[in-house]
């Protein structure tokens, strides 16, 4: 009997296990339309970190339209990390989550979660993406402008990059020598000096801005470009030393007859050194070489690296000929120096541009489609690249048809906004099979009966625990079993999830909530042959 908490091994999977070594490696999903469900590569797994109207510990509930979602690594690190989410939306809002790595269940643990105050500007609009700098700040781009000065300091209210300091959850300044345009996403030069932007409007626009010192943007110099979309360029400064020049950044681009873009979503930096940028509305990502990231004033080999074509996907039982389309969005390069590209539009992909791909002999494969109604936002990857952290921005409420089992085999809907943490199989999660179906329908318990479930035995000590303090779970089977463990507090939200193999005869598992409030949880047990609840009290 197939049930919403049955977990079985798959016959079809069973036979022919999936191996893969990085993030990258996967066989290319088919492509499809949008549905209710997250379409991943059977060698990759996911996690929920948090949702909109999750409760956030600083007060108040997670806003909506998650965007840019950035890992701030903590000392440099993998598994410990600031986790920056935009919400695109007036007014706007960025969250900082607190987030740790147990590498005993490989799982991430969300242990606070901040909104940043921008009173002191009075406030934000639109935050788009953004960028994670190298001295480990975030620029939260606001996608609007307007020309309004309501605090009178001589400049526009909305249309800047803005720095943020997630360590301390504060702003540090709306970043006004980089322009007032609509800002979508920035990518920022090693030498923490030079920041590529692109302008997400049309007629939009293509800019270089060199900071005076390093590690401060709140000075330097600001350059369009100008020239060709296929062949060589230049750089041209613009006026950007009073509020005034810096309000008129857009008028000034259309009095030096700059190159116009319709649309730049993001802006990165590849590992060949070559800048890449994503132009929606002209349905390809560009690239093109900078003379020098400080000095340099031309550019050359301005080329679309890829779009505006169609290609061959192989997806392991066939293959098909599949458009690029519009909306390619947010850009992250990984550590083979692959391109994922994620798309608002069409069927809402996310493509990963193999490293040798060229126009000419094309390289393309597609890693995810998105659930219905939903785009694919923010992107960046923990230092190890084991890890890539995302948002899925209003998928569609109606998307309850249908629950598919996270790592910990936990059954997800896909009906809110949320950011999400993807990895292989291996890294993620603890699992001794494979969860029962990837998808499947929400069980009719008038259909269960007791023949369904053998006799066990469930035991819970010590009983009551405190925060912190080990406790253990005892299940006492007739034959094996594989059980999923949840634990859940009095509104239903999902603690902690596990799954265990049984074996006939006693078994012992060991748990800690080292994060949660004293008061009342509850434990619930389930298999393909029993499922039952308890009450844990934590004082």
């Amino acid at each position: 009997m197939k049930r919403h908490f049955s977990i079985f091994l798959l016959l079809s999977l069973s036979l022919s296990p999936i191996f893969a070594q990085k993030i990258g490696d996967f066989t290319s999903i088919a492509p499809g339309s949008q549905d209710a469900a997250l379409h991943l590569p059977l060698t990759h797994t996911f996690q929920y970190l948090i949702e909109h109207g999750d409760p956030i510990t600083s007060g108040g509930t997670m806003p909506d339209n998650f965007d840019f979602t950035g890992y701030v690594p903590i000392n440099g690190r993998s598994d410990t990390a600031y986790l920056s989410i935009n919400s695109e939306r007036a007014p706007g809002a960025v969250t900082v989550l607190d987030i740790d790595f147990d590498p005993a269940f490989k799982e991430w643990h969300v242990l606070a979660s901040t909104a940043v105050s921008f009173a002191s500007v009075l406030g934000t609009a639109a935050n788009c993406s953004g960028a994670v700098t190298p001295w480990g700040t975030i620029l939260t781009c606001e996608e609007v402008t307007v020309g309004t000065d309501f605090n009178f300091d001589g400049y526009n209210d909305l249309g800047w990059a803005v720095e943020i300091n997630p360590q301390t959850r504060t702003l540090v300044d709306k970043r006004w020598a980089m322009g007032n345009f609509a800002h979508e996403n920035a990518v920022v030069h090693s030498n923490q000096r030079t920041v590529y932007q692109g302008a997400d409007s049309n007629p939009g626009y293509m800019f270089k801005f060199v900071a005076n010192s390093a590690a401060n943007l709140s000075s330097g110099n600001l350059y369009v470009y100008q020239g060709s979309k296929s062949g060589n360029g230049i750089w041209i400064l613009l006026n950007n030393s009073t509020p005034a020049e810096r309000n008129s950044t857009l008028t000034q681009c259309s009095a030096v007859n700059a190159t116009v873009f319709n649309g730049i979503e993001d802006v990165e930096i590849g590992p060949d050194g070559k800048v890449y940028l994503a132009v929606k509305n002209e349905n390809r990502v560009y690239r093109f070489q900078d003379s020098d990231p400080l000095t340099g004033t031309t550019v050359s080999n301005f080329e679309t690296f890829v779009g505006n074509a169609s290609y061959t996907i192989n997806y392991g039982t066939g293959s098909a000929s599949v458009p690029w389309g519009g909306g390619n969005d947010n850009l992250a390069f990984d550590s083979d120096g692959h391109l994922w590209v994620l798309q608002d539009g069409g069927n809402n992909y996310i493509w990963v541009v193999k490293s040798g791909h060229t126009q000419a002999s094309p390289d393309v494969e597609i890693f995810a489609r998105m659930p219905a109604g939903s785009e694919p936002t923010g992107i960046t990857f923990s230092p190890d690249y084991k890890f890539l952290f995302m948002s899925i921005q209003h998928p569609s409420s109606a998307n309850t048809s249908i629950s598919q089992d996270d790592a910990f085999c936990a059954p997800r809907f896909f009906d809110k906004d949320v950011a999400i943490v993807i990895a292989l199989n291996n890294d993620l999660g603890v699992q001794a099979l494979p969860c029962s179906p990837v998808l499947h329908q929400p069980p009719d318990s008038s259909k269960l009966s007791t023949d369904d479930f053998p006799t066990f035995k469930l035991t819970l000590f010590p009983n009551p625990t405190q925060p912190g303090e080990t406790f253990y779970l005892q299940v006492d089977v007739e034959k094996e079993d594989i059980v999923k463990v949840e634990i859940v507090d009095l509104m239903g939200k999902r603690i902690l999830t596990k799954t265990f193999s049984l074996s006939e005869g006693s078994n012992r598992f060991k748990f800690s909530l080292p994060h949660v409030l004293p008061g009342m949880y509850v434990v619930r047990t389930a298999s393909e042959h029993f499922q039952e609840s308890q009450k844990l009290w934590i004082r």
